[in-house]
Formats: C-alpha cells, sequence, structure tokens
C-alpha cells in the first residue's frame, strides 16, 4: 500500500509540516512493507479552483495541467492521513481548495486524521469527516489529537509516547480499511 500523509498547512511558522515529518518517521519506522509519503501543500503548484465541477470530469480528463498533475500525485495513493489545524472553527482554506480540486481520485479510498491546535483541531476534523464522507471516502474512526497544552511546551512539538500510541492505532485502522478496499475492488 502507498499511504500519503497530507499537511495542509501554508501558515509562515507551520506545526504542520514538522508533524508530518514526525508521522513519515514514525509509520517508516514499523518497517511493514507499505510507502509513506509526505505531501506538503506548499510545494504544490495549484491554480483556484474555476473549472466545471470535478465529479463531472470524464476519466481524470482535467483541463488544467496543474490540475492534472495534482489527479496523477493524488490518485497514486491508498490511503491518506490529513495532517489538520483547525482556522476560526472550521478546516483549511487552501487545503480544502487543494482537496476540492478533485473528485473520483478520493473517492473509495481510506482516510485518517492527525489534527493539531488548541483543542486538536476536533472541529476541523469533524467538518473534514463530513467533506470527505459526501466525496465517498472511508473515514477510519482512529484520529491523533494534538493540542497546544499537552504537545506543545514552549511552543515545540512534542508527541511523546502518547502521540506515537495514537498514531500506531491510525496506521492499523487505516491499513486495515486499505485492505479491504483492495479485496473489494479485486474481487
Amino acid at each position: 500500500m502507498k499511504i500519503a500523509v497530507f499537511v495542509g498547512s501554508i501558515r509562515e511558522g507551520r506545526s504542520g509540516l514538522r508533524i508530518g515529518q514526525w508521522a513519515i518517521e514514525q509509520l517508516e519506522a514499523r518497517n511493514d512493507g507499505h510507502t509513506y509519503e509526505l505531501v506538503d501543500i506548499l510545494e504544490q503548484d495549484l491554480n483556484p479552483n474555476t473549472a466545471i465541477p470535478p465529479r463531472m470530469v470524464e476519466n481524470g480528463a482535467y483541463a488544467d495541467p496543474k490540475t492534472l498533475a495534482w489527479a496523477e500525485l493524488i490518485g497514486g495513493y491508498d490511503a491518506y492521513i490529513f495532517v489538520t489545524p483547525e482556522y476560526n472553527a472550521s478546516v483549511p482554506g487552501p487545503m480544502k481548495d487543494a482537496y476540492d480540486l478533485l473528485y473520483a481520485e478520493w473517492t473509495g479510498k481510506p482516510i485518517s486524521f492527525i489534527g493539531y491546535g488548541s483543542d486538536a483541531a476536533r472541529t476541523a476534523i469533524s467538518h473534514w469527516n463530513d467533506i470527505v464522507t459526501r466525496v465517498g471516502m472511508i473515514v477510519t474512526p482512529a484520529q491523533v489529537e494534538f493540542t497546544f497544552q499537552e504537545h506543545f511546551p514552549d511552543f515545540v512539538f512534542t508527541p511523546g509516547e502518547s502521540g506515537a500510541a495514537m498514531l500506531a492505532n491510525v496506521a492499523d485502522e487505516l491499513l486495515d480499511a486499505a485492505d479491504r478496499v483492495a479485496v473489494e475492488v479485486d474481487a
């Protein structure tokens, strides 16, 4: 399986990148035969979403070459872990815009979340659950919750054993869901 860890914040000094890098390190240390890759939204060259709705595009025939490249990247993964902050009690705008550029590439695939913020981005994750479910993604129950109070002493990301345990649980559930999807596709 090939799993994307999608970092969705573009703010200067963002914690999401460090969290995503930590997640990749932890996941690769599992030595479970799966591939884990970091997808940093800040490294993607995406245009605003002005095209026809993605669910109406057949066979990934996106008109915008940048969207086509994004679709090829995202479509190559079997499952996703979104690293999301919470901005004004919702999801980060640039991350949502990037998500909304595509449809079929997300549909039917498992997803989990790593949330971080004053309340571990619980409201944003709740919104993400609504969004990804509408697109037909399979949300796993486990998620990683990093609060500023517990996991960012002196403004330094410190996941500790609790963070590693939460991520291990997320990975187990995500891979189980991806295996079930693969079996259904092969059947």
